[in-house]
């Protein structure tokens, strides 16, 4: 029995290994494969797809040191503007958008400030009204 089941994993490990070389990769979490084309999967050591990223951040964010968590981000920010039509929020009004609308939302420092909330000569920054935080929110996917 012991003996299939290697042979079973081996076979497994070879179509991974053959869909990897026709640029099919899988993500981490809910284990879909995925086209490997820019923004089909977030590498950060390991590849999570779009629909995993809200999971997957917030059981993350929590276990990460501060220059840790601030470096991945940064990654995780430009990815979801780049490839997913984030966008950077500087005011979050009182009411908050409609859950039908917005997928995903993360506090990352402002890139203009670098997080201090002042510029150069002491004034407040303008970009994120001297709080040194912006919100990037990730708008919900049609299906």
């Amino acid at each position: 029995m012991s003996e299939a089941l290697e042979q079973v994993q081996r076979d497994l490990n070879s179509v991974f290994n053959a869909l990897a070389l026709l640029g099919i990769k899988r993500c981490s979490q809910c284990k879909q494969f995925f086209r490997a084309e820019p923004g089909s999967l977030f590498d950060c050591g390991e590849l999570i797809c779009y629909g995993c990223v809200p999971g997957w951040w917030s059981s993350l964010s929590g276990q990460l040191g501060i220059t840790e968590r601030e470096k991945l981000e940064a990654s995780l920010s430009a990815w979801l503007r780049r490839y997913h039509g984030a966008e950077v929020v500087t005011e979050r009004h009182e009411e908050p958008p409609h859950p039908d609308q917005e997928e995903f939302q993360i506090v990352v420092h402002c890139t203009e400030c670098h997080g201090s909330g002042t510029l150069l000569e002491g004034e407040r920054c303008r970009f994120c009204k001297g709080r040194g935080t912006v919100w990037i929110v990730a708008p919900r996917r049609d299906s």
